[in-house]
């Protein structure tokens, strides 16, 4: 998962440069997002100084958001063959943290 992650992490990034609504969400202010997957690890990312850090493994106490879910739908939210609002209707993916910060991951992916 965290190659898959790290290739994640680069598209974000190339979309920070090129996209500027994009770019001034990622400079507003630093976020941390753990994504806690049941079935592995647990992984940090990170948006820091107006960019998405290298995803790292670990955790935090406090995140700004704490995504739960398995590696079988983070791959299919990530290759795109399941919509994110989809699986959170479907309880596959849980999302804790204030609303905004949940709304903006949609501009970031």
């Amino acid at each position: 998962m965290l190659d898959t992650l790290i290739s994640m992490s680069k598209e974000v990034n190339r979309k920070i440069e090129n996209d500027p609504k994009v770019r001034d969400l990622a400079a507003e202010r630093d976020r941390i997002i753990v994504l806690h997957f049941t079935d592995e690890n647990d992984y940090i990312l990170e948006v820091k100084d107006g960019k998405l850090m290298e995803p790292r493994q670990g955790t935090v106490e406090e995140p700004t958001l704490l995504v739960v879910t398995d590696t079988a739908t983070m791959n299919k939210i990530l290759n795109k063959k399941l919509n994110p609002l989809m699986a959170y209707a479907m309880k596959k993916i849980k999302v804790k943290g204030p609303m905004e910060e949940v709304l903006l991951l949609k501009d970031f992916f």
